[in-house]
């Protein structure tokens, strides 16, 4: 009775002659006046066309579920473009990643001209860039260890380097602002466009209310009864994480229909129940499946079914007893899937009305890596009431933040402060609504402790007191709470440039994108071209390649790739230089095998706990006891040939105490070597030479006694004119392993050897390397690079840099190696001042985490940094073609610059 006369009171006053600052309600005087006083005296505590049910009489002070204020007409305000020459609309500026302060990069034309609007709005009405504080979701003894937003950027890297193949979800629970999705589609849209969409997700039955838009719910026939969480006695321990349970009686069937749009899965999240009836999925009238949903006891459930790629209509039939809770409507690509759970006058106490076994259970079906949290206008309302108390607030924001870490620990939390409101006087004043920074101050706090970020949406809007700047701007509706549309546009809009801001900071920076194809060859290889062009004309030449690196090098399938198609075109020199060592399979593709018998050790630089000892060219050796042999056999298989003229070599140390050797050149012992003239003091590299034919033989070494014997290799080389191709690699070797080598074994070696070109191949293991000094292994690997060309009298040399590399994170998760960076800016830099063409590996795969696309397609090993037999095949592939393609280039050059270079 009171409340009825108090009313009557403030509308008689403001439709009176008086002075505007003594009425009440001034916009009563304006009118119309029947719409108005209908919005001041209705609710919406039931829907026009459904029945609310387990609805008792409110017993507290708390009001009832609030209308949403009625939808405008959504029109674009274009404001005119006076310094166009005709009427032509100038495209927005494209905007620099690298020069974005703002966080409006990467998004496509329309949108951004819409941001850029915004922008243009957002000075105008003062509000503000407020930056996300992420907060900590694990602190260490250093500090904190996990930021509060890390689950969620993380999944959106893993969308773009492609190691995610799953959606990246976002559960964003709050009250009226975003109840008729407001808000959440500006975000929503940005971030689909920015990382890819993953489907509309989330959607309810029909609208828990029945104002504002139904842009997140079905189309339901019209006897769904529902219960919400925000009803005013709403049932305890019954009510699913969405807050609202639409239930179909027994006496006659439902129905509700979805567009399908891009989907391609539905999840329907339903109750299973004692006596529960059955559930029919149609699409465009044909069943797919029909569900049954008896189950004791009464738990939550879903069920994912897979919709045609040509349907337009999901249609749910119901018969029996049946509570559905909602459906999620996906693609199933990796994306962005953005759900919206809003409900009029919830706060977060309303939240935690719901049954916590099932809030758990759907919070983990849906597998987010972030929820929202957005809540506090009610809070202030009620506050200003003084309907609850701040502890109380406080109380209730920490469980509901509680039970969501609980409910889904692996995602990422984040809290949102109340949005500025204000409130009319009697005499008619707008003052700002008493609270709402109260309230924010709470949250925030809640947002530290709980592990949670914090967005200050009431300082981004414009602090207190915005919202009668908003109302003068017919940005805020009558009730002086809720945002209209262009408003709603601008809180998306400053929040989504808040998250983008924030991911941008988060992420490692990107490793400059390496240039394609083979650099540095004007002057680098032209004496190497220079001999391709006179084997490819015929004349009498020979090249010898000698490739040095890790596993990418000793694993031999890039080498004997290039060799093939290098002797192929060019012409067969010999199959090259063969480490000592263990029988191998790698071996094998080339007709070369090893064979060890007896007692023997194969050692190698990595284990050397002394630099500067002799090693062989690949930095191995094999050390046999007395009585031990070795055999190498080059073109196993193949037949004795008179022709080519050839030349068989074993290297070997010799030294104090070095056994006595034997060898044996196909099972035909061969003369003792001559004693040297001094006795060695120190290990020493020796090089033995036997005239052969044609291309298929056996070297044998015996250890007749007097101590161990150390080979170190053999070579068979063609005299004849082609390709010799070199292939002496250490897997887990690095620049670093190579220069520890005592310098005179290599020197020996290399001399022997005699290549034309030196190609240089590591670079993949120092990456992995987290304390990578770039500038040692500048200096460093460019004195090595110096000293072998001059060990290999003036060769030319190719550096080749890394592939790309990944490790496994502790979660699993794949992560670029640590040095990866450091390690891509650094050998171009080397190759450049060595005078070496430089080739990327990691260019030719793609770039930025194209090893998970070589991964996928068969090209990638599992662990990240090595690459199938297939894979090093394409990888030298690519080389090769970048190769002949500056060959060409070469070609084309006059006669006397072509000759550079002798």
């Amino acid at each position: 009775m009171t409340l009825a006369l108090t009313l009557a009171l403030a509308v008689g006053l403001s439709l009176a002659p008086l002075p505007e600052a003594w009425r009440p309600i001034p916009s009563l005087a304006q009118g119309p006046v029947v719409p108005q006083l209908i919005a001041l005296v209705t609710t919406s505590s039931a829907a026009a066309k459904r029945k609310a049910i387990g609805v008792e009489p409110d017993t507290g002070p708390a009001p009832e579920v609030p209308d949403l204020p009625p939808e405008e007409e959504e029109t674009e305000v274009v404001e005119a473009d006076t310094s166009s020459d005709g009427g032509t609309v100038a495209p927005p500026p494209a905007v620099a990643e690298s020069s974005d302060t703002l966080g409006i990069a990467n998004l496509g034309p329309a949108t951004l001209a819409k941001a850029l609007r915004m922008e243009a709005l957002r000075e105008k009405m003062g509000s503000k860039h407020v930056d996300l504080d992420p907060g900590c979701r694990r602190m260490g003894a250093s500090g904190c260890e996990e930021g509060g937003l890390e689950p969620f950027f993380k999944a959106l890297r893993g969308l773009h380097n492609g190691s995610r193949t799953t959606p990246v979800r976002v559960e964003h629970l709050g009250d009226s602002l975003i109840a008729s999705d407001h808000i959440n589609d500006v975000v929503r849209e940005r971030l689909q466009e920015r990382h890819g969409s993953g489907g509309k997700g989330f959607l309810y039955i029909d609208r828990p209310t029945r104002s504002g838009r139904g842009v997140r719910a079905g189309q339901a026939s019209e006897g769904w009864e529902f219960i919400r969480i925000i009803d005013r006695a709403p049932p305890k321990d019954r009510l699913p994480f969405t807050g609202v349970a639409f239930t179909a009686g027994v006496k006659g069937s439902q129905d509700v229909r979805f567009d399908i749009g891009d989907a391609r899965t539905a999840e329907i999240f339903f109750l299973a129940q004692p006596m529960g009836g059955s559930l029919q999925v149609l699409a465009d009238g044909k069943q797919l499946q029909r569900l049954q949903t008896r189950w004791t006891p009464a738990e939550v459930a879903s069920a994912r079914v897979k919709l045609p790629e040509d349907a337009k209509t999901l249609t749910l039939k119901t018969r029996g007893k049946v509570e559905l809770h909602g459906v999620s409507m996906e693609n199933g690509k990796p994306g962005v899937v953005y759900d919206t759970l809003g409900l009029p006058g919830a706060y977060a106490g309303v939240f935690l009305r719901t049954h916590p076994p099932y809030f758990r259970a759907q919070m983990r079906q849906r597998k987010p890596s972030l929820v929202v949290l957005m809540f506090g206008g009610n809070e202030a309302f009620r506050l200003s009431r003084d309907w609850t108390k701040p502890e109380e607030i406080k109380q209730e924001a920490e469980q509901l933040v509680k039970l969501v870490r609980e409910s889904v620990p692996d995602a990422a939390c984040l809290v949102w402060s109340p949005i500025d409101a204000a409130v009319r006087t009697m005499g008619g004043e707008l003052i700002p609504r008493r609270g709402s920074r109260m309230v924010a101050d709470i949250f925030r706090d809640v947002a530290k402790e709980g592990g949670c970020a914090w967005w200050d949406a009431l300082e981004a809007m414009g602090g207190e007191g915005a919202a009668i700047r908003w109302l003068s701007a017919g940005m805020l509706n009558e009730d002086l709470i809720h945002p209209r549309a262009r408003g709603s546009d601008l809180l998306g809009h400053l929040f989504d440039l808040a998250i983008q801001r924030a991911y941008a900071a988060s992420s490692p920076p990107r490793i400059a994108a390496e240039p394609s194809g083979l650099q540095n060859t004007e002057k680098s290889l032209l004496s190497t071209f220079r001999r391709l062009s006179k084997l490819e004309k015929g004349e009498d030449a020979r090249l010898g390649i000698l490739q040095m690196g890790a596993s990418h090098t000793a694993s031999h399938s890039f080498t004997d790739a290039m060799r093939n198609a290098l002797a192929t075109r060019f012409g067969d020199a010999g199959r090259g230089y063969i480490s000592a060592g263990k029988p191998s399979d790698r071996l094998k593709p080339a007709g070369v095998s090893r064979e060890l018998t007896g007692e023997w050790t194969v050692e190698d630089a990595l284990q050397a706990t002394t630099p500067g000892q002799a090693w062989g060219l690949s930095g191995t050796r094999a050390v046999g006891a007395p009585g031990a042999s070795l055999r190498i056999r080059f073109c196993e298989g193949c037949t004795a040939a008179a022709t080519p003229p050839a030349r068989l070599s074993l290297y070997w140390l010799d030294g104090p105490g070095s056994g006595r050797m034997e060898v044996k050149v196909d099972g035909h012992a061969m003369p003792p070597e001559p004693a040297p003239p001094e006795p060695f003091t120190s290990p020493t590299v020796r090089i033995r030479s036997f005239p052969v034919t044609g291309p298929a033989h056996e070297l044998e070494v015996l250890n007749q006694g007097g101590g161990p014997l150390t080979v170190l290799g053999a070579a068979l080389d063609l005299e004849q004119k082609g390709i010799a191709y070199d292939a002496v690699g250490l897997p887990g070797s690095t620049a670093s392993t190579l220069a520890s080598v005592d310098p005179q074994a290599l020197s020996a070696q290399l001399s022997s050897r005699k290549p034309q070109l030196l190609v240089f191949w590591y670079g993949t293991n120092e990456s992995g390397q987290p304390d990578l000094d770039a500038e040692k292994l500048r200096t460093e690997y460019g004195a090595l690079i110096s000293r072998l060309r001059k060990d290999a009298g003036g060769a030319e040399c190719l550096v080749i840099g890394t592939t790309d590399r990944l490790q496994q994170g502790k979660d699993g998760s794949w992560e670029e190696a640590p040095a990866l960076a450091r390690v891509v800016t650094a050998l171009p830099e080397v190759a450049r001042a060595q005078g070496c063409a430089y080739w990327s590996p990691r260019a030719a795969m793609g770039g930025d985490w194209s090893m998970l696309r070589w991964q996928r397609d068969g090209l990638g090993h599992t662990d990240g940094i090595h690459l199938t037999p297939e894979g090093y095949e394409k990888l030298a592939g690519s080389f090769l073609s970048d190769l002949l393609a500056a060959y060409e280039v070469f070609k084309t050059q006059p006669p006397a610059l072509a000759a550079e270079g002798g």
